[in-house]
C-alpha cells in the first residue's frame, strides 16, 4: 500500500470530488445523469452541520478516494427500506476511489478512518447501500463486516435499477 494521506474535506475539494464521483460511478456502469448530487455541491452543511463527516484521500497531492458519513433520520431512504434503525445510526456513502488508484487498500482506509470517527461521534451502527454489479464495493463492504440487510428496485430515474443495503454494528469491541 503506497502513502494515502486521509484527511477531511475543505471547499478548495468541491470540484474533484464531483469528477471522482462521476469518473468512478461511470467506471462501474453505475452513473445515473438524472440523479441528484445536491450533497456534493453542499458538503459543509450536508455532512459537516449535520454532524457528519466527509473525507478524502490524498495521493503526491491528488485527491484519489472520498467517503462520507452522516446521521440516519427518520425521512432518509435507508430509514424507510430498514425501518428498525437506532437513533445513533450514521449511514456510510460516497465511497469512491479514482479507477486507476483501485485495488491498493485506499478505500478500506477512508472506510475504516470514517467509522472510527463515527463511533467517536456515539455512533453505534453504520448502514449504506450500493448497486449488485458494483462487486469490487460490495466485496470490501462484506470484508469490513457489513452484512446485507436488504434489497430495494428503485424507479424514477430513468432506468430502474436495485440498490443492496447493508448494516453494520460499530459497538466497541464487536
Amino acid at each position: 500500500m503506497s502513502a494515502l494521506r486521509v484527511r477531511r474535506f475543505e471547499p478548495a475539494d468541491a470540484d474533484r470530488i464531483r469528477e471522482l464521483h462521476e469518473t468512478a460511478m461511470r467506471d462501474v456502469g453505475a452513473y445515473v445523469a438524472d440523479v441528484p448530487d445536491e450533497d456534493l455541491e453542499t458538503v459543509t452543511e450536508t455532512y459537516f452541520e449535520s454532524g457528519g463527516e466527509f473525507l478524502v484521500g490524498e495521493r503526491e497531492g491528488r485527491i484519489v478516494a472520498m467517503g462520507a458519513f452522516r446521521p440516519v433520520d427518520g425521512t432518509d431512504f435507508v430509514a424507510q427500506v430498514l425501518p428498525d434503525l437506532p437513533e445513533s445510526t450514521v449511514e456510510l456513502t460516497r465511497m469512491r476511489v479514482d479507477p486507476g488508484y483501485q485495488r491498493r487498500g485506499y478505500g478500506r482506509r477512508v472506510a475504516t478512518e470514517l467509522e472510527r470517527r463515527a463511533r467517536e461521534r456515539g455512533a453505534t451502527q453504520i448502514v449504506l447501500d450500493t448497486r449488485p454489479t458494483q462487486t469490487a464495493a460490495r466485496g470490501l463492504y462484506e470484508t469490513l463486516g457489513y452484512e446485507e440487510a436488504a434489497r430495494e428496485r428503485i424507479e424514477g430515474f430513468g432506468e430502474p435499477f436495485e440498490l443492496v443495503f447493508y448494516r453494520k454494528s460499530i459497538l466497541d469491541g464487536e
